[in-house]
């Protein structure tokens, strides 16, 4: 597989989300709109590629468990600025998310098991350019779940009401999270296995 492949791989055939099941708490709790589900993405986005980024400047001669906590707290850290962009922002819907699953963000595994197993084996630009491609597939799994549970649930996107017939206030909970992100998952697995089974 060439470098290139490997770096777009995150946004559609190795999503973190639809394919590996990571990080998949925020969006089932916090993203029943488009908005929320928009900053929930800046927030996933700036703590990853950052923590991932200066991670990779910590030599490699740490035991694994030190790395594992240098992580942890550089996320952490970065959790300030991140929170105070994302208030900034929308402070709405920063209202709305900041809670447990927002700071969940930095200390979610998805930043220690691919910056061990795949971003620091690559050299630093390409690294970076699937850390983007990553964060992107984060933000599509979270938008598209975002915008089909506003939708179902309160009958608007981005907070514009549209001509629903019918609304269904359990998507905006936690269940209708769980049964949106199923069914895309599914939806999913059929789309790649239509493309010859580039999912694993």
């Amino acid at each position: 597989m060439t470098h290139e492949r490997r770096s777009t791989d995150g946004l559609f055939v190795r999503n973190a989300v639809l394919s590996e099941g990571m990080v998949i708490a925020p969006i089932v709790v916090c993203c029943d709109t488009l908005r929320k589900a928009l900053l929930l993405s800046l927030a996933f986005s700036c703590m990853t590629v950052l923590t991932v980024l200066i991670g990779s400047f910590y030599p490699r001669r740490f035991p694994y468990a030190v790395r594992v906590v240098l992580y942890a707290l550089t996320s952490a850290v970065l959790y300030i600025p991140t929170a105070l962009l994302c208030e900034y922002v929308s402070p709405d819907s920063y209202a709305a998310v900041h809670g447990l699953y927002l700071p969940l963000l930095s200390v979610n595994s998805f930043i220690v098991l691919h910056s061990e197993l795949s971003f620091y084996r690559m050299k630093r630009g390409p690294m970076l350019l699937s850390l983007v491609f990553h964060t992107a597939g984060f933000a599509f799994a979270a938008c598209a779940a975002g915008f089909v549970r506003e939708l179902l649930a309160y009958g608007s996107v981005a907070g514009h009401i549209v001509d629903m017939p019918l609304v269904m206030r359990m998507f905006g909970t936690p269940a209708g999270g769980f049964v949106t992100l199923s069914a895309m998952c599914a939806l999913y697995r059929v789309l790649t296995r239509e493309r010859g089974g580039d999912a694993p």
